[in-house]
């Protein structure tokens, strides 16, 4: 059986923790002084799909300090996004410079899915569930 059929349930990367949640939300933790580029972009779909099993799933992100991504990651981002099992994301910030750059990723770089940026991490994950019983 192949890794997509069988998901794993959390993941540990050096850069990432990567864990799908008893509800059914896949939670997205980036780990302090992570820089996102295009080559990690890479990786991420692996992981994401490892955890899914390749399904479309409901995203959490949330991250440490220092965490950036760079301009040519933020441009490939839209371009991946359809071959990412991402559904919708909500995006939890801890900080302006976090909620900047969230912000600025939304406006240029529109993505395709729903995609809500939080400063709590319930009231995101709030969301998501009403998003899931909306579209059921």
């Amino acid at each position: 059986m192949s890794t997509l059929t069988r998901p794993i349930t959390y993941i540990d990367h050096e850069l990432v923790t990567v864990e799908m949640r008893d509800d059914g939300i896949v939670s997205v933790y980036f780990k302090s002084n992570t820089e996102i580029t295009v080559g990690f972009q890479s990786v991420l779909v692996e992981l994401y799909n490892q955890v899914t099993g390749g399904k479309k799933s409901l995203f959490i992100f949330e991250c440490g300090e220092f965490v950036s991504i760079t301009k040519a990651a933020r441009e490939n981002a839209i371009v991946i996004e359809d071959f990412t099992p991402t559904r919708a994301s909500a995006i939890v910030v801890g900080n302006l410079a976090q909620k900047i750059i969230a912000d600025f990723y939304y406006k240029v770089n529109k993505p395709k899915q729903p995609y809500k940026i939080f400063w709590s991490r319930e009231k995101a994950l709030n969301w998501l569930i009403q998003l899931n019983s909306s579209e059921q």
